[in-house]
């Protein structure tokens, strides 16, 4: 599997191109998708989804721009269909808008598989950040949006938010996945999920049960 993180758009959100040797998928493209198209061609790579862990506009800003020109299914969470469809209805800062929307081709629920190329991709939900939060697992890697961070984690006071449901949603991560599994986050350089454990300060007294 190889990934490649491609920061984009004027919140530099980590968008990641994960493939094997010929298909890819494309996760948060939250802008530059002529970027993101360069890339593919220059590597000899064939999109065939655009997959977004949540819908603020930072991780899809570039999702059906980059759809339209590759012609890879958009993938989401139910709870992030109306945010695709409608993202600048749900920019909370002025000076960001203008997103195009699209209609998602697939929507995810928890425990939903797709296949590229030779790789699965299994999804969990991980809820807390914002309501329709998923963390896509992919060849041992979790990509997980704005959950987790390294020593820190999303923001919970936008609409939807809930700080209790995001520590839900890392326990779960927890106990579903070994302590050395690598993290590739939002924002932010990649951690894995044991060294947040140990040292990330918002995750303190966090016991996975089992």
């Amino acid at each position: 599997m190889n990934i490649l993180t491609v920061p984009v758009g004027p919140l530099q959100a980590n968008c990641y191109l994960v493939s094997d040797d010929t298909m890819a998928c494309a996760i948060d493209p939250g802008g530059e998708p002529e970027r993101l198209v360069q890339i593919l061609t220059e590597r000899g790579l064939q999109l065939t989804h655009v997959l977004l862990t949540h819908g603020h506009f930072d991780h899809m800003a570039g999702a059906a721009q980059l759809a339209e020109a590759t012609g890879a299914l958009v993938a989401c969470h139910e709870n992030t269909a109306p945010m695709l469809r409608d993202p600048n209805d749900y920019i909370p800062f002025p000076g960001f808008d203008g997103i195009p929307g699209r209609e998602p081709d697939v929507l995810l629920a928890d425990g939903d598989t797709l296949q590229v190329g030779s790789l699965v991709v299994s999804t969990v939900a991980t809820p807390g950040h914002s309501p329709g939060d998923v963390t896509y697992a992919i060849g041992g890697a979790l990509f997980c949006g704005d959950l987790l961070f390294y020593r820190s984690v999303g923001r919970t006071d936008f609409p939807g938010g809930d700080f209790e449901t995001l520590l839900a949603s890392v326990r779960r991560l927890a106990e579903a996945f070994p302590r050395e599994t690598r993290v590739f986050p939002g924002h932010m350089q990649p951690t894995t999920l044991g060294d947040e454990l140990a040292a990330n300060p918002f995750l303190a007294g966090l016991t996975p049960r089992g």
